[in-house]
């Protein structure tokens, strides 16, 4: 239907970062319509009509409803025509640019055209309205890159930043440390010990993953042993040895007497992992994420007597916002990147909050070596003394977290391997071992 004299536009339309939904239109005198032309999809966002709404009043009725209000995908080479006083956005790229003709009425582009700069309007045929002053929430769609991608409406892999424009997170830039702070070591070792648990019936690592019968008791005892077992034999072991250690720890697990106990008695910095390692961070909200944060670190302070510093996400489940609320929420030592031999800053561009990044070794982590490439004990140790005697050969001051998990580490015959290496590594003049409470001093004292 047409007032008018119809138009017909192209235009291109390129990603944007912003996912907001900032302006909403609705046109009463012609159905619009929208066709994609070339090899890539576009997003719609679209409302129902509201001005034939019985439930709402005059003044409702001149707004979207945004419980109605989604996202739709259109794929590439197709098109769609909107009834009379649909609320819609302009097309939104899904990665690639997406290009699209727009057939409207001349009134309607004679009257965006006229406007100096994006705004409200209600001139002729085309009432358009910013949502950020009805609102005091803004409507966002979801990343439609990944969707696209999984159901192949794209020729090519699109790339996703996921993590900020350097990796580290929205808003977080890379800030690297002075030389020095490793006071004549070569390298620093951080064992870092984790101390987790699973959500029953919600599985979790396994030893004998073929096993899946409802209720599972193998594996799921394999990982009760470790807290057990595992806990007091790996605390055991650091003591003979004189060997600080970093513990990062469920703050479910601290709430168990016996897990408590042995934390309490093993002289480790005593860091966080989150609530437990079957629920991470990666779907939540930021208030969601917020209040995670400061749960988990609140329940440890309380479990535990001291509030951590150090924080580890369990699973690597995170957002891009992670390291921005850590560093917000007071952790000094964050163990979630993976990408260096140094440690480096993180600092938020906007608030200034910084945190110090521990890379989290993959090559040295017992899951790595023991789960995924089956090394028996003897391996899994040399391994480990390996990349660190290496390391001390090489030139500057390094760093290295030994992730290692009380139901792996923690069994008879890889702390028996162990114990012997960690000795050898400790005569090593190059080589010092630290908590990474320890590592974050050292680097911010003054020199």
């Amino acid at each position: 239907t047409w007032k008018d004299q119809a138009c017909v536009r192209t235009s291109q339309i390129h990603w944007r970062e912003d996912h907001s939904v900032t302006w909403l239109e609705r046109h009463m005198e012609m159905t619009q319509g929208f066709i994609l032309v070339g090899k890539n999809p576009g997003l719609f966002v679209l409302g129902e009509p509201t001005h034939d709404r019985e439930d709402l009043d005059e003044k409702h009725r001149a707004l979207p409803d945004p419980a109605t209000t989604k996202a739709y995908i259109l794929p590439p080479g197709q098109g769609i025509i909107i009834k009379k006083g649909t609320w819609h956005d302009f097309p939104v790229s899904c990665g690639p640019p997406v290009s699209a003709f727009i057939l409207n009425t001349e009134e309607v582009v004679e009257a965006l055209a006229s406007m100096p700069a994006a705004g409200p309007m209600n001139h002729g045929d085309c009432f358009k309205l910013r949502m950020s002053e009805h609102w005091d929430f803004t409507l966002k769609f979801p990343d439609p890159r990944p969707f696209v991608q999984k159901l192949g409406l794209v020729p090519t892999p699109i790339a996703q930043p996921l993590m900020g424009p350097e990796g580290y997170g929205a808003g977080m830039q890379r800030a690297e440390v002075a030389s020095g702070w490793g006071n004549g070591a070569r390298v620093l070792v951080v064992p870092v010990v984790n101390v987790e648990v699973f959500t029953p019936g919600c599985g979790g690592p396994a030893i004998q993953p073929h096993l899946q019968s409802v209720p599972e008791l193998a594996n799921k005892g394999w990982r009760d042993y470790g807290n057990r077992r595992g806990l007091q034999r790996l605390s055991q072991m650091f003591k003979e040895l004189g060997i600080p250690a970093t513990a990062v720890i469920n703050s479910e697990a601290a709430q168990l007497d016996y897990v408590a106990k042995a934390l309490k008695s093993s002289g480790w910095e005593l860091g966080a992992h989150g609530l437990n390692n079957s629920s991470g961070n990666a779907k939540m909200t930021r208030a969601e994420e917020e209040a995670h944060f400061k749960r988990c670190l609140d329940d440890l302070q309380g479990s535990l007597g001291a509030r951590p510093a150090t924080w580890l996400t369990p699973g690597f489940s995170v957002t891009e916002r992670t390291p921005e609320i850590a560093a917000k929420s007071g952790v000094k030592a964050f163990l979630d990147f993976v990408d260096d031999d140094v440690p480096y800053d993180i600092v938020h561009s906007e608030s200034g909050a910084r945190t110090l990044c521990l890379p989290y070794c993959m090559e040295t982590n017992d899951f790595s070596l023991v789960l995924t490439k089956h090394f028996d004990a003897r391996q899994y140790a040399q391994a480990i003394e390996d990349h660190v005697r290496q390391l001390a050969k090489e030139p500057g001051e390094k760093v290295v977290c030994l992730g290692m998990h009380t139901f792996v580490a923690g069994t008879p015959a890889r702390v028996l391997a162990l114990s012997e290496a960690f000795g050898r590594l400790k005569a090593c003049p190059e080589v010092r071992f630290a908590t990474a409470a320890q590592v974050h001093d050292a680097v911010r004292k003054p020199r």
